[in-house]
């Protein structure tokens, strides 16, 4: 797949919100990649040919794991398993219950 082809490039909201267009969404929603925030060196080349790389197929222009959650501060506290921001407090594991055990973070 080209670089340049949508179902190649990484939906910002399925990685970083929600997604409301689902299957209709032209963007890539690869569960493996729920997390990473390395991007695929092929990807970058317009040469990835894995479907379901695990790695980011988006330009990533900021450090989110140097960049405090927001949610964490909330009295519900952060309740996404992947999420790429700092966190300063111990994570509960039963949050991950909803994560696909397969899953292969970066």
């Amino acid at each position: 797949m080209e670089k340049g082809d949508k179902k190649n490039n990484d939906c910002y909201f399925y990685y970083y919100s929600t997604c409301m267009k689902g299957d209709k969404c032209p963007f890539r929603h690869e569960p493996q990649a729920l997390g990473c925030e390395m991007v695929c060196s092929f990807w970058q080349n317009g040469k990835c040919e894995n479907d379901h790389c695990t790695l980011r197929h988006m330009e990533l222009k900021k450090n989110r794991k140097a960049i405090p959650c927001y949610w964490e501060k909330q009295p519900t506290g952060c309740r996404k398993p992947y999420c790429a921001f700092l966190h300063t407090k111990t994570r509960d594991p039963s949050q991950d219950a909803g994560m696909p055990n397969n899953l292969v973070y970066c």
